[in-house]
């Protein structure tokens, strides 16, 4: 996903103070962009201030907020590469209300550093609060990084293959809570030729009791008793790194009509609404057919942006009903027919759940007197 906006003169100004400052201490329409200014630019009021020749943003007392409706996939601070955030103070934050408007994006490697605090909240499932593309992003000294997403904490998009990629030093820690605890928080996806290195991820959890948070940390300032088992914890970091040998495959059945899924021929799950027919099209239960084929899959459903999340393939896919298009990643992909809501359920056509799956033809068999379709994968 690339990210290439350029702020209009209005924002242009701002950043340059021509404009009131008093906008920063409330809501933001136009982006903090920085990937382009050459000279020192700051705003005291609004709490930034802007070191060209060193590419640092300093935050202190920043109070920013983008308002439902703006800066929709966008971000609310853009930075270029080898740049750093020096946070001071405890008393800052940044709100993101719109759809997919990331908190802080960067064009590729990001250290954040300080002694301060800097809370980052995000209100859509698509957004992240830290964007970077190819990173590698590290925490530094005592700074804190607090993110509240309803997506991502830290994404990586393409990494370089830098070993580490996240990298968290010192008495520094981001802390999100433990309720946003799953494989998607911190997401790195690479390109097919880039080898994961062994140390990627070069940070520790530990679990807070009195916050119900989940802490990344050095390693070695985690206590015995909360370090998690590093096996474990590899295992499911690389398991995009697996090779398709690994791989088991299963025999799904689904009938018209049936609300019964059956798995290597047991049910397995029955669904709220039977897969049905309609122009031609077999109509099939997204949530439910996920959750038979991986019972960690999570469907997300937002009522704001009228719009069904999940993660195929480490690649972000919304779909919306009676759209001609679905979005997976930064692609945004022809349906065959739209999606449709049926009983409070979204019904995705066959042909198009196997688009989204990235599943081939040669794995899909239909029996037209029975009416029933059987995948394999």
């Amino acid at each position: 996903m690339t990210k290439k906006y350029l702020c209009g003169v209005v924002s242009a100004a701002v950043l340059m103070g021509a404009c009131p400052t008093a906008v920063f201490a409330a809501d933001l329409e136009n982006p903090l962009d920085f990937r382009s200014m050459t000279e020192d630019a700051a705003d005291t009021d609004a709490g930034w201030a802007w070191d060209a020749s060193s590419q640092t943003l300093t935050v202190e007392n920043l109070s920013l907020t983008v308002p439902q409706g703006k800066l929709e996939e966008r971000a609310a601070i853009y930075l270029p590469d080898e740049s750093t955030v020096r946070v001071k103070g405890s008393n800052n934050s940044l709100n993101t209300l719109s759809y997919h408007c990331d908190g802080i994006y960067c064009e590729g490697e990001l250290t954040f550093e300080g002694k301060g605090k800097l809370k980052i909240v995000t209100d859509s499932y698509s957004a992240s609060a830290i964007y970077a593309k190819q990173g590698p992003v590290t925490f530094y000294d005592s700074v804190e990084i607090a993110a509240d997403p309803d997506g991502h904490v830290i994404y990586i998009e393409k990494a370089k293959g830098k070993n580490p990629i996240i990298s968290v030093q010192d008495d520094a820690k981001v802390t999100f809570p433990k309720d946003n605890a799953n494989k998607n928080s911190i997401l790195v996806t690479k390109n097919s030729s880039t080898k994961q290195g062994e140390n990627w991820f070069d940070y520790a959890e530990a679990y807070d009791e009195f916050d119900d948070t989940v802490e990344l940390v050095a390693k070695n300032t985690v206590k015995k008793d909360d370090k998690t088992d590093d096996s474990k914890k590899d295992e499911t970091k690389t398991d995009e790194t697996k090779t398709d040998e690994t791989k088991t495959t299963n025999t799904y059945q689904l009938t018209i009509g049936k609300a019964d899924i059956l798995k290597n021929g047991a049910v397995s799950h029955t669904a709220d609404v039977a897969p049905y027919i309609k122009n031609g099209y077999t109509m099939l239960p997204l949530r439910a057919l996920l959750a038979v084929s991986n019972p960690a899959q999570e469907v997300k459903w937002s009522a704001t942006e009228n719009a069904a999340y999940t993660f195929v393939n480490d690649k972000l896919t919304m779909l919306t009903p009676n759209a001609a298009t679905y979005k997976k990643g930064t692609e945004t992909i022809q349906l065959s027919t739209p999606a449709e809501l049926k009983d409070g359920r979204l019904f995705v056509s066959l042909r198009d759940w196997m688009s989204i799956m990235e599943i081939e033809g040669t794995q899909l068999d239909w029996n037209s007197t029975t009416k029933t379709v059987t995948l394999r994968y």
